[in-house]
């Protein structure tokens, strides 16, 4: 009886050891960040707790895209449109299946002029786009100008692993 007890705490143990093994994180290729949007603002490090993506059928554009919402805690802080597949893709104020339109967004939004700094020029590069399983990796730089400022993004990292479907 003794052994069998043995043998059974022996393989409870084996058990234990082989799921947590196998249930370590796997590393990632793409950007090196705890946070699934981070830059830099005129050189100051930001980051967005959460991050929001849709991939929806532009019509404007005449394809699918994906908009991307980022926020530190309630305040939305960015809002990106690009296509939905790979490619370095010009940060313009347009909709179509070439460019894209990046936005870093400050207190919240509450002034809709002042407060949003619209791609002038910039390029957002997308390695992964992966629409079935969820997954898009990006980097971005932009100059954002809200008609008076400009905002310099640079050092942009993108590593998001949900995707709302519509």
């Amino acid at each position: 009886m003794k052994s069998l007890k043995k043998i059974g705490i022996t393989l409870l143990t084996l058990t234990v050891l082989i799921m947590n093994a196998s249930c370590s994180s796997d590393s990632s290729s793409g950007p090196s960040s705890s946070s699934p949007l981070s830059f830099k603002v005129n050189g100051t490090a930001t980051t967005a707790g959460t991050v929001q993506a849709t991939l929806y059928t532009n019509v404007v554009a005449g394809g699918r895209y994906i908009d991307v919402y980022g926020f530190q805690g309630e305040n939305q802080i960015v809002e990106f449109h690009f296509p939905a597949k790979t490619g370095s893709f010009a940060a313009q104020q347009s909709f179509d299946m070439s460019t894209s339109w990046l936005t870093y967004i400050t207190n919240n939004g509450t002034d809709a002029v002042g407060d949003y700094f619209h791609s002038t020029s910039g390029t957002i590069n997308v390695t992964t786009c992966d629409t079935i399983n969820n997954k898009i990796v990006a980097t971005f730089n932009f100059v954002g100008n809200n008609t008076t400022a400009d905002k310099t993004i640079t050092e942009g990292s993108l590593n998001i692993n949900a995707i709302t479907h519509q």
